[in-house]
Parts: structure tokens; C-alpha cells; sequence
């Protein structure tokens, strides 16, 4: 029998680990004989690939039209990768979903009232949503310190007082979902990537009964 826990996302601030934890959590599905599909947003695909290279500064984009551009990312690859893996029964986890667009592109009320409406097709009907919403709570001078040290291109959402703003649109857009999505804030204070994990499968192993 499928477990119907099988949809998990991992959110964060850039620079907070969440492609690691990500790659660890899908090879410990695999390594207990758990199929498991693992993906991020934005994809490797067509519309994946034009939103990621926007955030890199590849052509200018509009903040709204960037709203559009994520959501039609969540929505083609919930249906044409997600929905298909879920339906033959395998687990799978997600680096990022549509919370953070929320996050990037949400600057005001207005907007993320828009972006509710933009992401509906992944959002509703609920059977749609993740099982699970992991969010890795680092702290953004800890995330920056971590992006400085280790890459040679920065986003144009990687600076400092932008790392702190999109924390507290993280938590501002889960204290709002808190009724609806199962929202899990991992704390790593003084935690090294085992320590996290170890955090991470402890919240994840009683969901699915494993």
C-alpha cells in the first residue's frame, strides 16, 4: 500500500543548505528501498530554465512579470514531473515550491494577493499541496557568509538586507498558510548538515510511518 505521505518540500534562504539536505533526504529513500523522485524549482526545464536565468540578471524582468513566470513554472512542473512521480507511488522531494514565490516576488500586499491567485492550479484543489513544508530557518548573515565563500555568481536576490527581508516573508507567508500546510521550521542554530538532517528525518520518519 502507497503511503499517502509522500510530497515533501524543503524551503530556505539561499545559502541555507536546503540542496544538500534535499540530495541526503532522497538518498536515504533510495538506500531503504523507498522510490523517490527528487527535483527543485526553478527545473531543469524550458520554463525552469528562463526563470532561473532571470534570477541571475539575464535579461530584465518586471517583478510582476517575474510572479507570472514562477507560477507557470510551479504549474507546468507539478503536472508534467511531480503529479506523474507521485501517481506511480514514488516519494518525492522538492527544493523549493511555490512558497517562495511568495518570498521573491511578494512585495506587497497587493502583489501576494496576486500570487495567491497566479499559483491556484498547484494550490487548490489541496490534494495538490506538499505533504510536508520544511523550512531550514539559518540565519541570513550565516547564509551569507556561506554564498560568499563558496560561489562565483550571486543572485540578484543575494545580499544581506535582502536575505533578512525574504526570512521574514517566510515566516510571515507561513503564519498565514499555518491552517492549510503542514509547515515544519527545522531551527540550526549551533547545528552542523548531519545535525539538520538528523533534525529533518526526525520530523519526516512518524509522518510516514517508516
Amino acid at each position: 500500500m502507497v503511503n499517502e505521505v509522500r510530497f515533501f518540500v524543503i524551503e530556505g534562504l539561499d545559502g541555507s543548505g536546503k540542496t544538500s539536505q534535499v540530495k541526503r533526504l532522497g538518498e536515504w529513500f533510495s538506500e531503504n528501498n523507498l522510490p523517490c523522485f527528487t527535483t527543485r524549482q526553478p527545473s531543469d526545464d524550458r520554463i525552469g530554465k528562463l526563470a532561473r536565468s532571470a534570477t541571475y540578471g539575464a535579461f530584465p524582468a518586471e517583478n510582476e512579470s517575474l510572479s507570472l513566470l514562477f507560477a507557470a513554472e510551479h504549474c507546468q512542473h507539478y503536472f508534467e514531473k511531480i503529479s506523474p512521480a507521485l501517481n506511480c507511488g514514488q516519494y518525492v522531494v522538492c527544493d523549493r515550491y511555490y512558497y517562495s514565490n511568495f518570498v521573491y516576488q511578494g512585495t506587497d500586499s497587493a502583489t501576494i494577493e496576486r500570487i495567491f491567485s497566479y499559483n491556484q492550479a498547484v494550490m487548490n484543489p489541496p490534494a495538490r499541496r506538499p505533504d510536508a513544508v520544511i523550512f531550514i530557518d539559518v540565519s541570513p548573515e550565516e547564509c551569507m557568509r556561506r554564498i560568499t565563500a563558496s560561489r562565483s555568481e550571486i543572485s540578484i536576490f543575494e545580499t544581506l538586507d535582502k536575505l533578512r527581508t525574504q526570512r521574514e516573508r517566510f515566516l510571515s507567508i507561513f503564519e498565514r498558510l499555518k491552517e492549510t500546510e503542514n509547515i515544519i521550521i527545522i531551527e540550526t542554530a549551533n547545528c552542523d548538515e548531519n545535525a539538520v538532517f538528523e533534525k529533518i528525518m526526525n520530523k519526516i520518519k512518524p509522518l510516514c510511518s517508516i
